[in-house]
């Protein structure tokens, strides 16, 4: 599956590609906004792979979420992915630029448009939401760039280099 935006394009990951996901997710500079240094330097293969299950490589099942590659030209830059469809038709994303060279281009407000759209008109879910740490204002800029809008802080919600931090949570409305 491929889905296009105006800057980037977004492919469908299968488990053929799981291993540069992880590597993506856990080693890249990217990385360091998702896992601070003490959980990415635990977090082995098998204990990622516990959270990122089988359901994300498999486009035939929609409803349990799905991981894509943001791609520049042919360049995998990053993922973007969401997560299994709640009850209440609700799901949430999440997004990771790997290399910061490729940061500040758009290719993350471009990834988010393109895969809310797709959601929200393909899959036809409720309410499309995003949590980002209060001290990571680029990626709360590239979600309310995307048209996302806050919905609430969740104070002292993450444990992130060594002590508990705020959070926004912000949704497509």
């Amino acid at each position: 599956m491929e889905l296009l935006g105006n800057k980037i394009k977004l492919k469908a990951i299968t488990n053929s590609d799981k291993d540069h996901f992880y590597t993506i997710a856990t080693k890249s500079y990217g990385a360091k906004f998702w896992y601070d240094d003490i959980k990415r330097e635990k977090r082995s293969k098998t204990a990622f792979f516990n959270d990122w299950t089988e359901g994300y490589f498999d486009t035939k099942k929609s409803k349990e979420g799905q991981c894509f590659w943001m791609m520049v030209q042919e360049k995998k830059i990053g993922v973007i992915a969401y997560n299994k469809i709640d009850e209440h038709n609700n799901v949430e994303i999440d997004i990771i630029i790997g290399d910061e060279e490729d940061m500040n281009k758009g290719y993350g407000a471009d990834a988010i448009k393109v895969l809310c759209e797709f959601l929200l008109k393909k899959l036809k879910v409720n309410k499309v939401w995003i949590e980002a740490r209060m001290n990571n204002p680029r990626a709360i800029k590239a979600y309310q760039k995307a048209g996302f809008k806050r919905e609430k802080i969740l104070e002292k919600k993450d444990f992130f280099q060594g002590e508990f931090v705020d959070c926004i949570r912000l949704e497509m409305p």
